[in-house]
């Protein structure tokens, strides 16, 4: 099995396939060499922290805080939203994306996946006589790299290769969002909750300050990537427009830096999770973020345990016909467990965004 990403979804889906079939070879394939950062809140929910912890490799949620509470604001039309919220039920860790990616990445080789990080996809072609892919690999040096596989795992991100090599297309704009982050200095307390601020110069996206260590905090903002294009704005005015208003407010924020923008592929545009023969998409190559809240993590972490589970259970049983089956089993498991959620998150984020504009 190949899995090319590295990130959470792929480095779960490494570990749950050798988890199951501790004799199958993984290649873990990156353009990018670890710790490497990302644009993202940092917050993992509880749900993607008890899936590591089946798998054991969820240390790295030992001794750290965990946070339960959640403080919302929106704009005084918008206060129905706060219905929604308040049938949050979920607590929170909030850890660095360099950290967490780099832990579960580590994880991954400890298990026995091949390390092919530095390496980017350039080409993939499939073997119809030996039901096999022969992928085409490049090192930051320039020089080729070919291997061979029985299944190849796109979970390479929002600009995914694998999922275009199988025919998609990226996200139409009115399904995609874009996010700013950065880190700053909390001047003073933020508390120990989550907090999300509704502003109507983002709705249906919204502004976050997410506690780190040492009163340091992950602030950022997301758009609607329609309505970016509209404003003709910066994504760093967008930015620099909630540290002001947070300042209004008692939240006082040293210099951000680490300043990091980032595409957000939303699930109201559905994507074939199995586009093409032995070819799977998981995490946000296969559009798995929450139209609403954002958030994707802990489906990108789900569908990498339970496809990895799927595939090694599969390559155990030598059957390759029983291979098929295994990765149309996991976008079914996936379908119907995310599906109906994911549909009424983006009925939210068409009414917020609907009352933006006519109300």
């Amino acid at each position: 099995m190949a899995v090319v990403g590295a990130g959470p979804a792929g480095s779960v889906c490494a570990c749950s396939a050798l988890n199951s079939f501790g004799e199958m070879r993984v290649a873990l394939i990156d353009q990018h060499q670890f710790p490497r950062d990302k644009s993202c809140g940092d917050a993992i929910r509880d749900d993607a922290v008890s899936v590591l912890r089946e798998l054991d490799i969820g240390a790295i949620f030992d001794g750290r805080p965990v946070i339960r509470d959640l403080q919302i604001s929106f704009p005084p039309t918008f206060s129905y939203l706060e219905k929604v919220f308040g049938l949050q039920r979920h607590s929170y860790y909030v850890i660095a994306r360099e950290v967490f990616d780099h832990y579960l990445y580590k994880m991954a080789l400890q298990q026995g996946a091949g390390d092919y990080t530095g390496h980017r996809l350039i080409d993939a072609n499939f073997d119809e006589a030996g039901k096999f892919w022969k992928l085409i690999l490049k090192t930051s040096s320039g020089s080729a790299v070919r291997i061979r596989c029985k299944t190849l795992v796109g979970a390479d991100g929002a600009s995914s290769r694998v999922r275009r090599l199988a025919g998609l297309e990226r996200q139409q704009d009115q399904h995609l969002s874009l996010g700013i982050r950065a880190y700053a200095q909390a001047k003073g307390s933020t508390g120990t909750h989550l907090h999300f601020d509704f502003l109507k110069s983002v709705l249906p996206g919204y502004g976050w300050v997410f506690p780190l260590h040492g009163g340091k905090v992950n602030i950022g903002v997301g758009i609607d990537r329609r309505d970016y294009k509209r404003a003709g704005r910066r994504m760093e005015s967008y930015l620099y427009e909630y540290i002001r208003y947070l300042g209004d407010r008692d939240v006082a924020l040293g210099q951000p830096e680490k300043i990091m923008t980032g595409p957000l592929p939303l699930a109201s545009q559905a994507v074939p999770l199995v586009p093409k023969q032995r070819v799977a998409l998981i995490g946000d190559a296969a559009a798995m973020i929450d139209p609403f809240s954002g958030e994707g993590i802990h489906f990108g972490i789900w569908a990498g345990r339970t496809l990895g589970q799927l595939i090694g259970q599969c390559i155990e049983s030598g059957n390759d016909e029983d291979l098929e089956d295994g990765l149309h089993n996991y976008a079914k498991a996936y379908t119907e467990r995310f599906a109906r959620p994911m549909e009424f998150s983006e009925t939210l984020r068409v009414q917020a965004r609907f009352y933006n504009f006519f109300m």
